[in-house]
């Protein structure tokens, strides 16, 4: 039933990438070939971040690392974002773009000893869609913790974990 309701939904509103506004898709293969991974590392100082440093000595110990995904001045990612508060759907390709950073840009095996947090809203429905995504749960008691945020630096309230991850889409 479900099946079908999708089918007629697609065949009265297709499908079209955000971008480019071609058919199929709502971000097609070619627009997501455009954004690009961040490849520059900072650590997780506040004011004066050092670069191309996971931690420096003046990190808050509180954090282990801040890893940001994305480039904010690429408008591809701004124009996603800002699409993924009305249409939840699009929160898989913030999902993979994160599961991508983590596989080639860290060492960090991310297994049940971890929980995802977020205290900002906008990013509520891509933490819930990355936890199902990665099976790890939401909030919950943990050794390890993905903080997961919008930008970065930001308010790390309530979290009580022996390692915390950052997880910025910006910074």
């Amino acid at each position: 039933m479900k099946n079908i309701y999708n089918y007629v939904l697609n065949l009265l509103f297709p499908k079209k990438c955000i971008h480019c506004h071609r058919e199929g898709a709502y971000l097609c293969e070619d627009c997501l070939s455009l954004i690009e991974l961040n490849q520059i590392t900072y650590c997780a100082c506040f004011k004066n971040p050092c670069r191309n440093k996971i931690r420096c000595g003046k990190c808050p110990k509180s954090i282990s690392a801040v890893y940001t995904i994305l480039n904010e001045k690429q408008a591809i990612c701004k124009k996603l974002f800002l699409k993924s508060k009305i249409m939840p759907e699009l929160n898989l390709y913030f999902s993979y773009m994160i599961i991508a950073f983590m596989k080639n840009r860290t060492s960090l095996e991310i297994d049940q000893s971890f929980a995802i947090y977020f205290e900002d809203k906008e990013v509520e429905n891509l933490a819930k869609n990355l936890s199902q995504y990665i099976r790890i749960p939401i909030k919950n008691k943990a050794e390890n913790v993905l903080f997961l945020t919008k930008k970065y630096p930001c308010v790390l309230e309530n979290v009580k974990a022996k390692n915390i991850y950052v997880i910025s889409l910006f910074r």
